[in-house]
């Protein structure tokens, strides 16, 4: 009798295993279908990986629903389906019903449950998670006012390369909001923010250069700054990139 619960439990296992790989095949199938442009095959392929315990295939359907594209916009159908993902640990499904908890998509608006979903992102590693937290402690919404919060949360959010956040990080080092005036940390914050291509931390450094107040003043390397930033559009970079240079 040991023998034979041991060879079922095997046959379990196998076909468990079985039912994993055809889940992910399934879910490889909706992407195949997607790229294609069938956009409604992809749909019920995913919706049937999701059914049957594929929570990518969650995620992507979903997206699909979020999007509206091709498809009819259904923001309660993928709230529905980022919940199950993020049920499961998918942090980028986790992000998204945050946001639509905070925005009132679909579900009804609660920021306090957003800020729990975008904590969890974050801590897994998604960056616009932990910016968006940063901003809700700034802003007291759906949690307690906490600048050490929102300093920290800045932080996390910087060092997964969100370019925006080091630029906001690079404004209190500046400004001495919430934080120790630091200009030359804010020198580097809005150096790394520049190389993410956040046009106006490119500006604010140039700016930096071209004052000469805690930098080295270096026209050259302002002028290098501000082209950048005009390069992406930024009017007043443009500006101050033509009057270094009349």
């Amino acid at each position: 009798r040991i023998g034979m619960l041991k060879n079922l439990f095997k046959i379990m296992v196998f076909c468990f295993m079985c039912f994993q790989y055809s889940s992910a095949v399934s879910v490889n199938d909706g992407f195949e279908e997607y790229n294609k442009g069938n956009v409604f095959q992809a749909l019920n392929i995913f919706e049937e990986a999701c059914e049957g315990g594929a929570y990518v295939g969650c995620y992507n359907a979903a997206l699909i629903y979020y999007k509206g594209s091709r498809v009819e916009r259904d923001y309660e159908k993928a709230a529905n389906l980022f919940i199950k993902a993020c049920d499961e640990g998918h942090s980028e499904a986790c992000y998204n019903i945050a946001y639509m908890f905070e925005n009132g998509l679909g579900v009804n608006t609660d920021s306090s449950k957003a800020a729990i979903l975008y904590d969890r992102s974050c801590q897994n590693g998604v960056g616009a998670a932990c910016y968006n937290l940063s901003i809700m402690y700034e802003k007291e919404d759906g949690v307690e006012k906490d600048s050490f919060k929102a300093v920290d949360y800045l932080t996390q959010a910087c060092n997964l390369d969100h370019a925006k956040a080091c630029y906001n990080l690079a404004i209190k080092f500046q400004k001495e909001d919430g934080v120790e005036k630091n200009p030359l940390k804010a020198a580097n914050l809005y150096q790394k923010s520049c190389d993410l291509n956040y046009a106006s931390a490119c500006y604010n450094l140039g700016v930096m250069y071209f004052d000469g107040l805690f930098l080295k003043k270096d026209n050259s390397k302002a002028a290098e700054l501000f082209s950048k930033a005009c390069d992406m559009n930024l009017d007043v970079a443009c500006k101050a990139y033509g009057n270094l240079n009349k």
